[in-house]
């Protein structure tokens, strides 16, 4: 299903886009944020420039799944866990084929938090929202972050589950990198992922 293009104005500047352009012409800068990465560095003030042009957009386009994505990445960086997941959910609602939307979801269910202190409804809900974005697209990162959870919530309870975190470690360790994993653990709130879990 082809994707609604809209126009709107470029977050960073201002200029007139629509939301099939990457980037502005004009600035340079993402139109719409596709990938956590693109708002990770970003400033407060560029952070609330994005959001302010995603919650006017959505007044006009509520359905638009581009927009809730973006939005959602937004209030994902601003640490609004509920925002951010409506965000998702409705991304991943009106279009269900973007890996982003699901991985992101499954962060946003532990709201800053680890896993060992969750209930195992809401680990087992992240580990199967992560699958689904793995099996959309088999990236390290989401091995990564479903070998995470599988510790620090079964294996530190010690409760057996499989496959088990050292198999998700492993078919993770052939394409995650040390940035993936350092921004994962800064947006999810750890200060270093146990020692067990390094590549």
């Amino acid at each position: 299903m082809a994707l609604e293009v809209i126009n709107i104005t470029c977050p960073g500047c201002g200029a007139p886009v629509d939301t099939s352009a990457k980037n502005c012409k004009s600035c340079g800068r993402p139109v719409v944020i596709t990938t956590f990465n693109s708002v990770y560095g970003m400033d407060m003030k560029d952070l609330n420039q994005y959001k302010g042009t995603y919650q006017k957009t959505l007044e006009e386009h509520p359905d638009n799944p581009e927009i809730n994505l973006s939005m959602g990445m937004c209030l994902l960086k601003l640490n609004a866990y509920d925002k951010a997941e409506e965000k998702f959910n409705k991304a991943i609602e009106e279009s269900i084929d973007n890996p982003e939307a699901y991985f992101w979801d499954a962060v946003c269910l532990l709201k800053g938090k680890r896993p060992f202190i969750q209930t195992r409804q809401i680990v087992d809900q992240a580990i199967d929202l992560t699958n689904t974005a793995r099996m959309l697209e088999d990236r390290g990162i989401f091995s990564y972050f479903i070998a995470y959870l599988k510790y620090d919530y079964y294996q530190l309870k010690r409760l057996k589950q499989e496959p088990s975190y050292e198999e998700e470690l492993q078919r993770a360790s052939s394409s995650v990198t040390q940035e993936d994993i350092r921004m994962l653990a800064e947006i999810l709130k750890i200060d270093g992922f146990d020692p067990n879990l390094a590549i």
